[in-house]
């Protein structure tokens, strides 16, 4: 780790990023000279109450409170959107939503043995290092350089509960596994078909991805022959873009210098590209790419802008923060949602987007108090991969049954604070006020308080009326999905 702290210390961009400023603004020009005519159509701007929970659900996966609401809506400073962004990236609720994050990117599709790994330490660790303001790199460089041994004095212990184990873990340990998720992840690259023959669409070779395996393995990499499994030559590592190790070098340190390849070589675009990428398509709703095709021959639109971001992210020292605050401060993201049918369309509004098991869980435990087993539920129900577009997910009958039906929550909304609250309220616009305020986060536009006032009105029993309000917000596409 010392020699890599040294070599990110000599590196040309840390000089040339001291020189360099890329602001939001500087984004919107970018964005806005790419877009040419398109830019007419972009949708405007959204207003303080949209930014408050918008901006907290993408954070910290949490609603703000009515409290936080009111305040920020009465606040006058003109830089307080920018503010509330510095506030929330010092919370540990923001640490602790994008560790789960990319937990799920890693562990999603990963076939190990359940008893041989440990996402909860790998998400603990992760929420450590966002919450310190730990660069990209770092914490790259110590997933993939884990070198996790088994402790045979203890049953299955394989070194899980050391946090950056888990990736290593995550993929059995298995050489063509390791290479395969190690471009996918940090370079955004697939190259998972190129094990067996040479990639169909893209330009990656057989031989390419065998000497990639070859710096995760343990001693000689034999690679088998395309025809006869059985036949197998002796392969050396070489990095995607070239770059040979050593001679004769330990296994762990072969895994360094793949590490140091990766972040540190400054022709490999793709490793800061592809973190850019990924965050810019869980806040706008679209990517400048699929997520995982950043291979030579992928699409891309508007690729002038995301090389310029990506560049400043290595000259801000792979900085996560400085990405959201590039990002979440731009007119780009403060826009309107509306959905995009055309590629010309992409960046000029905000794609609506579902949100995230975890946050919806967060969502009802805001209204219902924490109940383990109904979170458990929800997470389960709620699952996405984290590597599909928004464009790809889809609703189920299912998550609809849960939210409308399910016997744990419907009783834990009958006795919620909530609940009690609203009865205490004489008032009925008051009332219906509060609900939205806290089932939404927002205030109830006039028809809305009409509507559920006469409802109010209307029905004999206000306990119950109050509980069906309830309901009907939980189970709205709002209460589920970014605004």
């Amino acid at each position: 780790m010392q020699l890599l702290g040294y070599i990110r210390q000599t590196m040309p961009t840390r000089r040339i990023g001291s020189r360099i400023s890329f602001s939001s603004d500087d984004l919107d020009k970018t964005l806005a000279l790419e877009l040419g005519e398109t830019t007419s159509q972009a949708a405007p701007l959204i207003d303080d109450e949209t930014f408050i929970r918008r901006a907290s659900l993408d954070l910290t996966g949490n609603l703000p409170t009515p409290e936080k609401i009111k305040s920020f809506l009465a606040d006058q400073n003109t830089n307080k959107r920018a503010d509330y962004i510095d506030e929330l990236l010092e919370t540990q609720a923001y640490a602790r939503k994008w560790a789960r994050y990319w937990t799920s990117v890693i562990f999603y599709e990963s076939e190990a043995n359940k008893r041989r790994v440990n996402p909860q330490a790998l998400e603990d660790w992760l929420a450590e290092q966002f919450h310190k303001g730990a660069p990209w790199d770092y914490i790259t460089v110590m997933l993939i350089s884990a070198t996790p041994e088994r402790n045979k004095k203890v049953k299955n212990d394989y070194g899980q509960d050391y946090g950056p184990n888990n990736f290593v873990l995550a993929c059995e340990n298995k050489s063509t596994e390791l290479a395969s998720e190690t471009a996918r992840i940090f370079m955004g690259i697939s190259i998972q078909c190129a094990e067996c023959h040479d990639h169909p669409f893209d330009n990656w070779k057989r031989e390419q991805f065998h000497e990639l395996a070859a710096f995760f393995h343990p001693y000689t990499y034999k690679m088998p022959a395309q025809d006869d499994p059985t036949v197998k030559t002796v392969v050396k590592p070489r990095f995607l873009l070239g770059e040979k190790p050593y001679e004769n070098m330990k296994s762990d340190a072969r895994r360094v210098s793949i590490a140091a390849y990766l972040a540190y070589n400054p022709k490999n675009y793709w490793f800061a590209r592809a973190y850019v990428n990924r965050i810019w398509s869980e806040l706008i709703g679209d990517g400048f790419y699929d997520v995982d095709s950043l291979g030579p021959d992928g699409d891309v639109v508007h690729k002038p802008v995301v090389n310029r971001i990506a560049a400043n992210f290595r000259f801000k020292d792979f900085d996560p923060k400085w990405l959201f605050r590039l990002i979440m401060n731009s007119k780009v993201y403060q826009r309107q949602m509306r959905t995009m049918d055309s590629p010309s369309e992409l960046f000029t509004a905000v794609r609506p987007s579902r949100l995230r098991p975890d946050v919806v869980a967060n969502s009802v435990n805001h209204l219902t108090g924490e109940h383990p087993n109904l979170r458990k539920e929800i997470a389960q129900v709620f699952d996405m991969n984290p590597s599909l577009p928004q464009s790809a997910l889809e609703g189920s009958i299912q998550q609809a049954l849960l939210l409308m039906n399910q016997q744990e929550l419907q009783q834990a909304l009958s006795h919620s604070e909530l609940k009690q609250k609203l009865q205490a309220i004489s008032s009925d616009a008051e009332l219906v006020q509060t609900l939205y305020l806290n089932v939404l986060a927002r205030h109830a536009t006039p028809e809305e308080v009409e509507r559920n006032v006469s409802y109010l009105k209307d029905s004999e029993k206000r306990d119950e009326a109050v509980e069906d309000l309830i309901w009907v917000l939980l189970n709205c596409t709002e209460f589920r999905t970014k605004r």
